[in-house]
């Protein structure tokens, strides 16, 4: 029941943080802990950004906006869906995206990379076409086209219900942007300067163990086989078809990096150190995905791939 005497800003996010504290919720989808889910349902229904909330947090909060927070709240954990979903939004690398169980939440350290314009690997200023591969959402390819005017992106996914969000957020932020409907290459017809992918990377023994939001989820965007190695490694192979001579390829693995580490010892793989948190993604040029590509065959030789 809620109290009936006046509620501060701060005191009504501390109440969804108590709520939002409950063992039986995983928070990793866009957020990191209670208070960071809090603060999406105060920016939420406040329509207002961090230092925004945080500045007003003295001011008493009508009966109504107190409601509406806690319905989501309620929601959440009656339904153990990501908060992302409930809101319908979440903000990522600082724009903010349509969400919902089309395609996975919209959540990757390469956020990082696109703020640092992927240095000191990329020239954007000489980049004038970009693959997000897998796209889900359209989060990272858009991100890109948002950021960096003077580039044609191309984003593609095989899902055509992950293609309908992504057409609904790039309305919305972005008009460099061309939507492709494609398993992995098999509709691309030209090279680019970059490649970025944030392709499945979880085997189904791994997807089994996972937390209850991640079966919220569609599975066909987490979950591939080889001990979830087939489609990044296929995408290692395929890539410099797609790739001009200068090009690079960003592929994130998350915390499959040490699988391909292990699956590939001869390679010094360049994995990314990031300043605010994640971790698995790796970088090639052109010529090192080219130089290792008889590894890569030979992996899915063996598992019967190709």
């Amino acid at each position: 029941m809620i109290d009936s005497f006046p509620v501060t800003k701060e005191q009504l996010f501390i109440q969804l943080v108590e709520q939002l504290s409950s063992k039986k919720l995983f928070h990793g989808h866009a957020a990191i802990d209670a208070e960071d889910e809090a603060m999406m349902v105060m920016m939420h229904i406040f329509a207002e950004d961090v230092n925004e909330i945080l500045l007003s947090g003295h001011k008493e909060v009508l009966n109504s906006k107190i409601d509406e927070a806690h319905v989501f709240v309620d929601k959440r954990l009656s339904t153990i869906k990501p908060m992302a979903y409930i809101l319908g939004q979440v903000n990522f690398c600082g724009l903010m995206f349509n969400s919902d169980e089309r395609a996975l939440v919209p959540r990757s350290p390469i956020a990082e990379l696109i703020h640092n314009g992927f240095s000191p690997w990329v020239d954007m200023n000489k980049v004038s076409s970009a693959l997000d591969l897998c796209t889900g959402s359209g989060c990272i390819g858009i991100a890109i086209a948002y950021y960096f005017s003077n580039i044609i992106v191309d984003i593609s996914d095989i899902s055509h219900k992950a293609l309908t969000l992504a057409q609904e957020n790039n309305n919305n932020l972005a008009t460099n942007v061309n939507i492709v409907q494609s398993d992995l290459f098999a509709n691309t017809n030209k090279s680019y300067d970059l490649i970025v992918t944030n392709p499945p990377y979880v085997s189904d023994a791994e997807y089994q163990e996972l937390p209850e939001e991640y079966k919220r989820e569609p599975k066909l965007g987490l979950v591939t086989e080889n001990d979830g190695l087939r489609i990044p490694v296929e995408i290692l192979l395929k890539a410099p078809d797609y790739l001009n001579d200068d090009g690079f390829l960003f592929l994130e693995v998350g915390y499959s990096d040490d699988a391909l580490d292990a699956a590939f010892p001869e390679i010094n793989i360049e994995w990314v150190e990031f300043l605010n948190g994640g971790q698995g993604v790796c970088v090639f040029s052109k010529k090192m995905l080219l130089e290792y590509s008889q590894l890569f065959k030979s992996f899915l030789e063996s598992a019967n791939v190709i």
